[in-house]
């Protein structure tokens, strides 16, 4: 079968049937591949039938290649499907300080998709700091890919929104060396382990998600490397930066957004999107911040009409 990444059984399937839990979503697609300083864990799914583009599917700041496992069958109808734990999050291991910050995780990005060998068409759908992360990889490399064309990018309530001047000048310089300290990391996921926190959190984002992917979502959040890779890449995505030099995308890119998200509030998402990517095109739907999460099919189809009349 014609796929679009050439080594996509490239990795160690059975080390990642070792590290993973027996029942995580899609297990038999995992695979660990190990990339100078790091080792990756992606899942690749082939399209039912071939001639489609490469979905490149990012994950938002505390989540995994689990997010989207129920788009997985609805996305291979008509597409080729990678999905991978962000470096510092799931199942992905080392680098981790090095590459929390937006410029650097492109980098790794764009070493993995040439390690893949992949080409054709290529549609990044990024979730929250995902799609910040798939406007930075565009920015930056979308044009040294021969053989691999990005044709556009999808956001899922992106996380655009840049926090106030006070903390990125002040607080944030102190606050984030603490918050993501090994002994605070360790505590937060022993935490998480013994309470109620992660469906707080959870509750927090306006969403209500399955069960099974509750569960899911415990369990990260007792391993603290993850808790230390998400708290991490929270405190070191620059937005500001990366707004500055959004104008110059040229990449086609569409949004959608949840009137429900409780974690990057609809009107002052719309404005930074109106100042700086004024030619996407904004879809609103009642949800909440994981609202692929929520209505999965519903998205599938969207990805699915953007892609095929694009």
């Amino acid at each position: 079968m014609t796929v679009n990444c050439n080594r996509h059984m490239a990795g160690d399937a059975e080390a990642a049937q070792r590290l993973l839990p027996a029942d995580w979503p899609h297990l038999k697609a995992s695979r660990l591949l190990p990339l100078d300083d790091l080792t990756w864990h992606l899942q690749f799914h082939a399209a039912k039938k071939p001639g489609g583009p490469l979905l490149f599917l990012l994950h938002g700041t505390g989540s995994s290649a689990h997010s989207w496992s129920d788009l997985i069958d609805p996305l291979t109808d008509f597409a080729d499907v990678l999905a991978v734990d962000l470096p510092g999050h799931g199942f992905t291991r080392g680098g981790q300080s090095r590459l929390m910050r937006l410029p650097a995780m492109a980098e790794a990005l764009q070493q993995l998709l040439g390690h893949l060998q992949c080409t054709g068409h290529v549609v990044m759908v990024g979730h929250s700091a995902g799609a910040a992360l798939a406007i930075e990889w565009a920015l930056r490399f979308a044009k040294q890919n021969p053989g691999l064309a990005l044709t556009r990018i999808v956001g899922l309530n992106p996380s655009l929104v840049p926090p106030p001047l006070l903390y990125t000048t002040m607080l944030g310089p102190v606050v984030a060396p603490i918050a993501t300290s090994a002994a605070m990391t360790g505590m937060l996921a022993f935490i998480a382990a013994n309470t109620g926190m992660v469906d707080q959190l959870l509750d927090s984002t306006g969403s209500k998600i399955p069960e099974a992917h509750r569960r899911l979502y415990r369990y990260l959040f007792t391993q603290p490397n993850h808790v230390q890779g998400a708290m991490e890449f929270m405190a070191g995505a620059d937005l500001p930066a990366l707004l500055s030099r959004a104008r110059s995308l040229t990449t086609p890119t569409s949004f959608l957004i949840g009137t429900q998200d409780a974690w990057v509030k609809e009107e002052p998402l719309k404005n930074v999107i109106r100042a700086s990517f004024p030619a996407a095109a904004v879809t609103t739907w009642t949800g909440g911040h994981l609202l692929h999460e929520e209505r999965p099919a519903d998205v599938a189809r969207f990805i699915q009409t953007i892609v095929l009349t694009a």
